[in-house]
């Protein structure tokens, strides 16, 4: 839904805006389910956890991983994250949460790692080329080098972000716990946006794509952390910090209805081991 608003609006943009129509949701679904009572009686460690994860999730984790795309490219940014960041997690949630890590979840994690790769590998040649294009925060491109340690830093992030949100949720709900993350992150990212793309929003971009972006915020970011937040809380971050990783599972099936793309023997391989992986790690 919103590959081609990334091309109208950039990665910073569409970052902002995506997360601000998440936030609008979310704060009506604390409403409309009465978890208004449980962000009032959070306290203050629940709070600064709930906030400091969110921003470093969405807002320093994502912001790190679109420039380093534009460096490095899809083709190694996508596998390296998804092969650093389960690991980094499953690490700091055993050092620091004492979750339990098994060889069935480990021999699961390198099936789809590996298949994630294929997955990777195997997908379309045209959408890796519009995302190597994709704008950075800086001016100019600088070598591999620094494409790969931002690819890094943001894999860190994301695992730091998400044993803190296991470890400082306390008594919130997955709809309280998601509508304090977004709004915090939305709240962090629109003046950033704002001041270095001189505009929220650029000059003539119409209502449908305004639409398509608020449509693609509630529902990657709006359910999507709903969901999130109840993996997190239930089944350990180390486990859903792996499962989270075999988004190309999913999005290569939407692009061959979609998007007319063509499946080949890596991805078929691909599927089966992230399939077989996630058996094991569930």
């Amino acid at each position: 839904m919103l590959t081609a608003e990334t091309r109208k609006l950039g990665a910073i943009r569409l970052n902002a805006l995506r997360s601000a129509f998440a936030a609008l949701f979310l704060i009506a679904a604390v409403v409309a389910t009465g978890a208004m009572d449980e962000v009032r009686d959070m306290n203050a460690a629940t709070a600064i956890a709930m906030v400091g994860s969110g921003v470093l999730a969405m807002g320093v984790g994502d912001s790190l991983y679109f420039a380093s795309l534009a460096i490095i490219g899809a083709a190694l940014a996508v596998p390296i994250s998804i092969s650093v960041y389960p690991l980094l997690t499953f690490l700091i949630a055993a050092f620091w949460l004492d979750e339990e890590i098994t060889w069935r979840v480990l021999l699961g994690t390198a099936l789809i790692v590996a298949g994630v790769s294929l997955l990777v590998r195997g997908g379309s040649a045209r959408e890796r080329q519009f995302l190597e294009t994709q704008p950075t925060f800086a001016h100019r491109r600088p070598g591999w080098q620094i494409g790969l340690f931002l690819i890094l830093l943001a894999s860190v992030a994301w695992a730091i972000s998400t044993t803190w949100l296991r470890a400082g949720s306390g008594d919130l709900g997955p709809v309280a716990a998601a509508g304090v993350r977004v709004a915090a992150t939305s709240a962090a990212l629109m003046p950033v946006a704002y001041y270095l793309r001189k505009g929220v929003l650029p000059h003539g971009y119409g209502w449908r794509g305004l639409t398509a972006t608020a449509a693609g915020g509630i529902l990657g970011i709006g359910l999507g952390s709903i969901a999130y937040v109840f993996a997190v809380q239930e089944a350990g971050a180390g486990k859903t910090a792996i499962l989270t990783s075999t988004l190309p599972l999913f999005a290569l099936p939407l692009a061959v209805i979609f998007l007319h793309e063509r499946i080949n023997l890596l991805v078929i391989l691909g599927t089966l081991l992230c399939i077989l992986g996630i058996w094991l790690v569930a």
